[in-house]
């Protein structure tokens, strides 16, 4: 569980990242492993923040 308006942070720090960015990068930019990187993109998906493309990278929705 993700305290409040921290899926919300995560996208907006992703989306300093040149678009569209991969796993590895997304990995760097927010300090933290693969074991919970993967789960948190997998949540942003879902939450429509980020959408994963054909070839895994991914992009952060823009509102």
């Amino acid at each position: 569980m993700l305290p409040s308006g921290a899926d919300e942070l995560a996208a907006s720090w992703l989306a300093d990242l040149p678009q569209p960015f991969t796993a590895a990068q997304a990995r760097q930019r927010l300090g933290t492993t693969r074991r919970v990187l993967l789960p948190l993109l997998t949540h942003l998906d879902r939450a429509r923040l980020t959408r994963r493309l054909p070839d895994d990278r991914r992009e952060v929705r823009r509102r």
